[in-house]
């Protein structure tokens, strides 16, 4: 007896699965072999599909790139979103880079792959990605964020958090465990520069 025909709620659950098993394999094998050294055969191999199948879910394999590198930004601005909620800049800048660490813990393959590619502007050009006005966009959140927790020179303090962000990443991503992170952020945002300065109001 033939099986009932699946729901539109389950193919695309089953579209999904498999479009999650592609990236997955991807990461490993960008990691691997580089993004150049990795075929599109490959990469059906290593999830498990056909490479027509494959090609119903990506058109290319910079297209399974650049989904992976959408899914970083994603990550990024879900840390924004936890910072957010924190009313002061001390607070502000905890929530930020607690959050940066549990993202790391949660995609630590995807953010290995990130940060090599950052230094491979040739790979990242072929993407057509427009990673500086994503970089610009979040220095300008961060900035607004700082500013309206009353931080004096919110641009360049935005800069600096944004450097501490980038250097927290690289070292956690440097260790298999170990790393002193809860203690390495406290650290950071008791000793911040200007984010723990109120503005002062000028007396009537």
């Amino acid at each position: 007896m033939r099986g009932m025909p699946r729901t539109a709620d389950a193919n695309a659950a089953l579209r999904e699965k498999t479009r999650e098993r592609v990236l997955q394999a991807s990461v490993r094998l960008f990691s691997r072999h580089g993004f150049d050294g990795t075929s599109v055969r490959a990469l059906a191999e290593e999830a498990g599909i056909a490479v027509g199948l494959l090609y119903s879910h990506f058109e290319s394999k910079e297209a399974v790139l650049l989904a992976l590198m959408q899914a970083s930004m994603l990550d990024v601005a879900r840390t924004l979103e936890d910072a957010d909620r924190e009313a002061t800049a001390r607070g502000f800048v905890t929530a930020l880079l607690t959050s940066t660490v549990a993202m790391l813990d949660a995609h630590r393959d995807l953010w290995r792959l990130s940060q090599g590619l950052r230094h491979q502007p040739e790979v990242l050009a072929r993407l057509k990605l427009p990673l500086e006005h994503f970089l610009g966009a979040t220095h300008q959140r961060l900035e607004q964020a700082l500013a309206a927790r009353g931080v004096l020179e919110a641009g360049i303090e935005a800069r600096v958090l944004f450097a501490t962000v980038e250097g927290l990443t690289q070292q956690y991503l440097q260790h298999e465990g170990g790393y002193p992170a809860a203690e390495v952020i406290r650290a950071m945002a008791r000793r911040w520069p200007g984010a723990l300065r109120k503005r002062k109001v000028d007396a009537p």
